[in-house]
This record gives C-alpha cells, sequence and structure tokens, in this order.
C-alpha cells in the first residue's frame, strides 16, 4: 500500500495545491508540518534544501519528490486530475504555471521587511499588476469557453484557481465584480463538497 507525506511549513503557499488534490480525490497522507525553528536541520534531509516535498513508500522503498508544482502534475497525473486530451494538459499546465508566478510576485510582496516599501509594492500589485492579469484570465476564458478552468471536465487548474484566489481574502471580491466568468470558474470549484470540508477542517 503507497504510502504519502507532505512536508511543509505550518502555512498554505505552495503546499495549499497539493493537499486540495489529496482532499479532492480523498486520498490519505500524512500533512507533516515543520516550524521555522526546525527547518535548519530539517533542510538537510530534502532533495534540493527546500520545501515542500512529497514522501512516497511502500514496503519496498521510500522515495521524495521536490517542487511543488512537479508533485502537483505527479498526483495528478496519478488521480485523473491531469486533462483527457493533450490540449487539455497543456492549457491545465499553461494555466497554473501562469497563476504560480503571479503568486511568486505576490509572496514576495509579503517577504518584504521595510513595511512601507511592502505597503507601496501591494498598492501597485492590487491596482496593476493582479488588474492585468485577472483581465488576460477573463479573456482567455472568453475565448475557450470550457466548462472549467482548462478544459470541458475538472483539472488540478481548477484547484489551482481555488487557491490562488483564496491568496487574497477577502480583496478577490472586488476582482471578481468585473471578472464575472473567474468568480463563475472559482465558485464552481470551491462550492464542491470535498473542498468545503477541507477549508473547513484545515489549519488556520
Amino acid at each position: 500500500m503507497i504510502k504519502y507525506r507532505l512536508v511543509y511549513f505550518d502555512a498554505r503557499d505552495h503546499a495549499e495545491l497539493i493537499r486540495f488534490i489529496f482532499a479532492y480525490v480523498g486520498q490519505q497522507y500524512e500533512d507533516f508540518r515543520i516550524k521555522e525553528a526546525e527547518w535548519p536541520s530539517f533542510k538537510h534531509r530534502t532533495l534540493f534544501g527546500k520545501l515542500p516535498v512529497l514522501e512516497i513508500s511502500d514496503d519496498i522503498q521510500s522515495i521524495q519528490l521536490a517542487q511543488s508544482l512537479s508533485i502537483t502534475r505527479y498526483l495528478s497525473n496519478m488521480f485523473g486530475l491531469a486533462g483527457t486530451t493533450d490540449l487539455d494538459k497543456a492549457r491545465a499546465d499553461m494555466i497554473t504555471e501562469q497563476l504560480s508566478d503571479i503568486l511568486e510576485i505576490f509572496y514576495g510582496i509579503k517577504s518584504e521587511n521595510n513595511l512601507e516599501v511592502r505597503a507601496e509594492k501591494q498598492n501597485f500589485f492590487y491596482k496593476e499588476t493582479l488588474w492585468f492579469y485577472s483581465s488576460m484570465l477573463e479573456r482567455l476564458f472568453e475565448i475557450q469557453k470550457t466548462k472549467f478552468v482548462a478544459a470541458n471536465t475538472l483539472t488540478y487548474a481548477d484547484l489551482a484557481f481555488v487557491v490562488f484566489w483564496d491568496s487574497f481574502g477577502e480583496n478577490k471580491k472586488r476582482f471578481f465584480e468585473v471578472c464575472v466568468i473567474c468568480k463563475a470558474l472559482y465558485e464552481h470549484v470551491n462550492n464542491l463538497p470535498e473542498i468545503v470540508e477541507w477549508k473547513k477542517k484545515r489549519p488556520i
């Protein structure tokens, strides 16, 4: 029997999409969260000195996978969330990669130590950066006319889409007032029973 152990900090960020996948498919796993103070002594045990890592073990061997999107693709292929056609798979990859790029900008702002600089960068992000990309996504969905973010069936890109917008908390509401397709696609997946249940029980 295969066992999964996801190792990350006690935060959402780069691991939450992986947790969403496990929650959606109902796969049991260990959600192992380390404290910041424990990281220096734990770092050498990871493949590239980074988190998250996914440990996969059975009765014969135990291996580690690193890089959040690589883990995401692996699990998506395992659990049938990668897309049914080559085009679906490419679109799911494309959209998830783009969402990840935007989030990296946002995470960089959150890690800024100078509060004045952080506030300035955050203001620009919400006034310019996120508006630009959300309008591009809205236009993409208008052209695609798919039932879900990347295809006519749910893919991991749909889960990534919910994780993406949740990162901005209440700020997402003003974008949804304009980007109505984004809002509809978000709510479609956000209201799935498996996702609702995970959000209820996940650590704050």
